[in-house]
Formats: C-alpha cells, sequence, structure tokens
C-alpha cells in the first residue's frame, strides 16, 4: 500500500523544523538522516494523509518508535490496533503495520527493558542507570519507568514474490 504524501493538514501544527525535516527526509540527503526517518501513514479517523519525523531504531526484525511525550501527542493513537505505515528515509520506502505498545503493558515491559539495555542516556533520564558494579534496576524501577513510555512497533510488510 503506497499513503500518499502529506502536507500539514489544516488545523495540524507543525514546527518550521519538523517541516524542514519533512522537506529534507524526502529528499535525496535524508539517506544521511542516521536514525531519524519521516513516517507516513493515514490518519485512522479523519481519513487524512499525515506525516511526521521521529526517531527509529532496528527491533526484533522490524523497527520501533518511542513515541516523545506521549501525553502530549496524538498521532500514535492512530495504532491502537495495526495500521498501515511507511518509513522514508530518502528514497527508500519501507512499508508495514504498526501498532502501539503502552509501557504499561507486559510487551511493553519488555521492550522497555530491551530499550533502556541500548539507550543508556534514555535509562540514565529515568533513573534506570546501571550501578557501577553492573547491577541492574529492580523490576519494580523498571515497570514504574515504563508506565510513563508508549512504543510504536512496526513489521516490515512481505515483499511481493516475483
Amino acid at each position: 500500500m503506497t499513503i500518499p504524501s502529506a502536507t500539514p493538514v489544516t488545523g495540524q501544527r507543525q514546527s518550521r523544523f519538523n517541516r524542514f525535516m519533512v522537506r529534507w527526509l524526502s529528499s535525496p540527503l535524508g539517506a544521511l538522516s542516521g536514525r531519524v526517518v519521516l513516517v507516513r501513514y493515514t490518519g485512522r479517523v479523519s481519513g487524512l494523509p499525515r506525516q511526521l519525523p521521529v526517531n527509529c531504531g532496528r527491533f526484533d526484525g522490524g523497527y520501533l518508535i518511542r513515541v516523545g511525550q506521549p501525553e502530549q501527542r496524538s498521532w500514535w493513537h492512530n495504532f491502537r490496533e495495526p495500521w498501515p505505515i511507511e518509513l522514508v528515509r530518502g528514497r527508500r520506502v519501507t512499508s508495514g503495520s504498526a501498532v502501539a505498545v503502552p509501557g504499561t503493558t507486559g510487551r511493553g515491559q519488555r521492550i522497555a527493558a530491551d530499550y533502556f539495555a541500548t539507550h543508556h542516556g534514555a535509562a540514565k533520564r529515568a533513573g534506570l542507570a546501571k550501578m557501577h558494579n553492573g547491577e541492574l534496576p529492580t523490576p519494580e524501577a523498571l515497570q514504574a519507568a515504563a508506565a510513563t513510555l508508549v512504543f510504536v512497533v512496526v513489521t516490515q510488510s512481505q515483499p511481493a514474490p516475483r
């Protein structure tokens, strides 16, 4: 499924930085963006095409997006059930299905544990930095930190047989 390119929709305000990132990530230079990708999807309720830049990493054969400040963002609500998504970096487009996983669920807590194990800065900001002796945070501390998080897990579509 190809999701049409979108411009910010009336009523949807994007910062100058986000507008710049959308243009840059859609250009051939977007391939140099590192972890930042352009997410494109169709709004579940509005039916309108949407796009926004996000940080994204590889995860379990697909991709993982940690929603920054989920209580202040609404885009991820479109993915409470599996929903089509595209990740764009330069001219490369990856199609798939995405689902939001709150950190309050068992799956969300497992994802958070993996996320904090590889994103030490995020772990430190959440008060979960490893002790100097290599001691891991308690399950209770991990559960409390994960409760504030929402992840969007993207599973790639299988390419059509040739």
